[in-house]
């Protein structure tokens, strides 16, 4: 690791940086950080960011932001899970933007979305927008020189009830949820200033 941080300090003296965010597969790995190159989010990861209280929220979702650590003891051997009745939590993207580092994990137990398709559905249109929305984030002030890294967990937590949306997976639940998780990313992006502060408890 020491080789590695190594190369990447030794190669920024010859790079002029861009001032605006880049996308991903236009910034060499040798440039991100340690913690980039494995970006997937581990269990204490999301008990980190669900420790700590919604920076958004509407009837159906909570959205949580916090600074990972870069060091942390090993996890206990109990697994993080959504609860009684839930699926294992499953770290399932990663968002990054400039050199700077976004990981976006999903919670979304089967007790509150029991048909998968339907957790398909809220897990692809999360991903899209996070990523659409990530420059936006950043100007807001979540990611910063500062600090370079942010996890978020956008997690579901009320049901689509199945009497109100009878297909899994129709053109009109898409649009429900996508409009929550613009609301909530709306929300994100007018409250950034705060994310200079993480990690505050629930």
């Amino acid at each position: 690791m020491s080789d590695l941080v190594g190369r990447t300090l030794g190669s920024l003296k010859f790079l002029a940086l861009p001032a605006l965010a880049t996308p991903i597969h236009t910034v060499p790995s040798s440039l991100l950080s340690p913690l980039a190159l494995k970006p997937k989010l581990a269990s204490p990861d999301f008990q980190q960011a669900l420790g700590t209280r919604p920076v958004a929220r509407t009837a159906h979702f909570a959205v949580h932001f916090a600074v990972p650590s870069l060091q942390r003891k090993h996890p206990a051997k109990d697994q993080l899970s959504t609860g009684e009745g839930g699926e294992a939590v499953e770290p399932v993207d990663e968002v990054r933007t400039h050199l700077r580092v976004w990981r976006l994990g999903l919670v979304v137990p089967k007790k509150m979305a029991r048909r998968s398709v339907t957790r398909q559905l809220i897990k692809r249109q999360a991903r899209e927008l996070f990523r659409l929305h990530a420059p936006a984030l950043e100007a807001a002030g979540w990611l910063h020189d500062a600090q370079p890294v942010g996890d978020w967990v956008v997690r579901l937590k009320a049901p689509y009830a199945k009497a109100d949306w009878p297909s899994a997976a129709s053109d009109l639940l898409k649009t429900a949820v996508r409009d929550e998780l613009l609301a909530v990313l709306e929300q994100c992006i007018r409250g950034g200033k705060g994310a200079r502060r993480p990690g505050n408890k629930a």
